[in-house]
């Protein structure tokens, strides 16, 4: 009996032995954990992205107003009264199609004038032809000369007043009624039947139907641009829609240029002067107008975030994480690399060397970080 008891003595002591060894291991682990937590929540905290392989977009936006790309001045300055106003603003025209018929009938009376003294020129001649055929019968060399020098002088008296009915009769045609230049539309009148004309200023504008604005934009997007590319065009103000443009022309911008800059750029930035025409009649002079370009660059490249990009004195750096297995857990680590940035736009950066795919790269720390730091990803 006693060895029995002996026995389930040392049974007991085992077990519990056993059993505090458990507990123990336990605590261990468990306070091994929390040690672990609480030490990760005072690793810095950062935030990650991925890089990914693309093309680096540029996009601008820029705007101005529309206006007649060949609009002009039609005028009459003899002073004449309108007599008839035969379009009206906005209508469409062809050329050589009468707009404004003027009272001409002071030029037209001048003109009878002038014939009739024209008339009384052409009678003296023939009556001194006459005289002059009467003195060549006689032998008085001197009044034969004198009659020669008479009838010369009539001669020119004739002619100078021929020219000056011609001009006239010229006046008359090109001021008497104002006609369109070319095919177009009529964009203002300021012509009122009755009324004397403007003397000088313009009593109808004529445009060629052609609508069109001009934005600078910075030099490396403008260059990724080419003359005759179309381009959708947003219509603000009353007449809201889409239309279709086309670069009629880019140009350096000159120093003093005071163009309608877009969203994006900086005084010191390159900029060239971009004309892109509308063909739209429903459109009219004054209206604003937005146009968004987007370009992509030529290659694939390696894209990250602008705000994982850090420099110093020896170049651009980014920081990746790289996670490590461990037997409590993964732990993540940074590690600096360096990188070469062959092109940027406001959010993003093409990367030809430092980085890879689908690897991530910090964006935002709640610490300065070091090379090998140990970090915890939000």
């Amino acid at each position: 009996m006693e060895i029995q008891h002996t026995e389930q003595t040392k049974f007991g002591r085992k077990r519990m032995i056993r059993t505090f060894a458990g507990w123990f291991i336990g605590l261990l682990i468990v306070f091994t954990l929390l040690s672990n937590t609480l030490m990760a929540l005072t690793l810095p905290k950062v935030v990650v992205v991925e890089s990914s392989r693309g093309q680096l977009l540029h996009t601008f936006q820029g705007s101005g107003v529309l206006k007649w790309m060949k609009e002009v001045a039609l005028t009459n300055s003899t002073g004449w009264k309108v007599k008839r106003v035969d379009v009206k603003e906005g209508e469409v025209v062809k050329k050589g199609q009468k707009l404004v018929l003027y009272d001409s009938a002071e030029a037209e009376q001048q003109i009878l004038d002038e014939q009739a003294t024209l008339h009384k020129l052409t009678l003296t001649m023939e009556e001194l032809q006459s005289s002059f055929i009467e003195t060549a019968q006689g032998e008085d060399e001197k009044s034969l000369r004198s009659a020669k020098h008479v009838i010369e002088i009539s001669k020119i008296d004739l002619e100078v007043q021929q020219r000056k009915i011609q001009k006239l009769k010229n006046h008359l045609t090109n001021n008497r009624e104002l006609v369109a230049p070319f095919d177009g539309i009529i964009t203002q009148i300021n012509a009122i039947n009755g009324l004397i004309s403007s003397n000088g200023g313009a009593d109808a504008h004529i445009s060629n139907g052609s609508l069109g604005f001009e934005f600078l934009a910075p030099a490396d997007i403008a260059d990724l641009l080419k003359i005759g590319e179309k381009l959708d065009v947003q219509v603000n103000g009353n007449n809201v829609k889409q239309v279709e443009g086309q670069i009629a022309d880019i140009q350096d911008a000159n120093s003093i240029d005071t163009g309608s800059v877009g969203k994006g750029t900086t005084s010191n930035t390159p900029m060239k002067r971009i004309l892109v025409t509308i063909q739209d009649e429903s459109l009219k002079g004054g209206d604003r107008v937005q146009i968004e370009l987007t370009k992509p660059t030529s290659a694939d490249a390696i894209l990250i975030s602008n705000k994982a990009i850090h420099e110093d004195g020896s170049g651009k750096y980014i920081f990746k994480v790289e996670e490590r297995n461990g037997p409590l857990g993964n732990t993540y680590h940074i590690r600096k690399v360096s990188i070469i940035v062959a092109n940027s736009n406001e959010q993003q950066s093409a990367v030809t060397q430092g980085i890879f795919e689908r690897e991530q790269v910090i964006v935002e720390s709640s610490d300065p970080l070091q090379d090998g730091d140990k970090v915890r990803i939000h």
